[in-house]
This record gives structure tokens, C-alpha cells and sequence, in this order.
């Protein structure tokens, strides 16, 4: 992360394990989950369909590919679904699982460093690469 665009957004102790605490960092509203591995995801609370705030739902799982007749449960506490339409996305890439479609969550890069939660708030190519 450069750190130009990095701001603190609270200590990690505050946050709760594996759910989301809504923040605002500048105007954005942003979704934050602290794992129990130590790691950090941040999400705009801002559904790329209609603009729902996506960060209000639990995180959850979804259904797997699987051959006709089967049903498989996967990606449990990784992926969050739109309250108002159902879309799902995965907060690590902010991608639709199992879908080609170019709508995607923002993902921010985030951290705890020095017991603080630090997110990079910089700018993000099309691609979802950062610059």
C-alpha cells in the first residue's frame, strides 16, 4: 500500500470478528470485516447494480458448480449478497462467483498495523488493479 491515500479507520480490537462494522472514511461508507487469521477486508457499502448498501447484510457463502443433481455449499464468510436484488460478490476480489459479468464490488486494501486498522483509500484502474 502507499501510504498516501492510507487512513486509519479505528483500532481492531473495536471491530467485531467476522462480521462488518460500517465506517465513513472521507464521503465514502465503507465495509469492514476483521478475520480471526489477523487479516483485514474493506468493501464500498455500495452495491454497483442500484446502490444499495451492501455492507448491511451478513457475510455468508454461496452454492457451488457442481454436476446436475448436486448441491454444494462453499466460500463460507466470504461473500456478501445485495439486501435488495440477491447479487453475491466475493470481498476479497470483488467479483460475482461463477459469473463473466464486468460488475464488481470497489475493494479496498486494508491492514492492521500497530493494533490500528488502516485502509489504502487510493485510486483503482478499470481492471480493479491498483495504481
Amino acid at each position: 500500500m502507499t501510504d498516501t491515500k492510507v487512513v486509519k479507520i479505528g483500532k481492531a480490537e473495536e471491530f467485531p470478528l467476522e462480521e462488518f462494522r460500517i465506517v465513513t472514511a472521507g464521503t465514502r461508507s465503507i465495509g469492514v470485516v476483521r478475520r480471526a487469521d489477523g487479516t483485514v477486508d474493506a468493501i464500498r457499502n455500495w452495491c454497483p447494480h442500484k446502490g444499495a448498501e451492501v455492507c448491511k447484510s451478513k457475510l455468508s457463502g454461496t452454492m457451488l458448480p457442481g454436476a446436475p443433481g448436486t448441491l454444494t455449499w462453499g466460500h463460507e464468510g466470504q461473500i456478501v449478497r445485495c439486501p435488495w436484488h440477491g447479487f453475491e460478490f466475493d470481498i476479497k476480489s470483488g467479483k460475482r462467483p461463477y459469473s463473466d459479468s464486468r460488475m464488481r464490488l470497489r475493494v479496498y486494501p486494508a491492514r492492521i498495523e500497530n493494533g490500528e486498522i488502516l485502509v489504502d483509500l487510493g485510486p483503482q484502474t478499470s481492471s480493479g488493479a491498483r495504481t
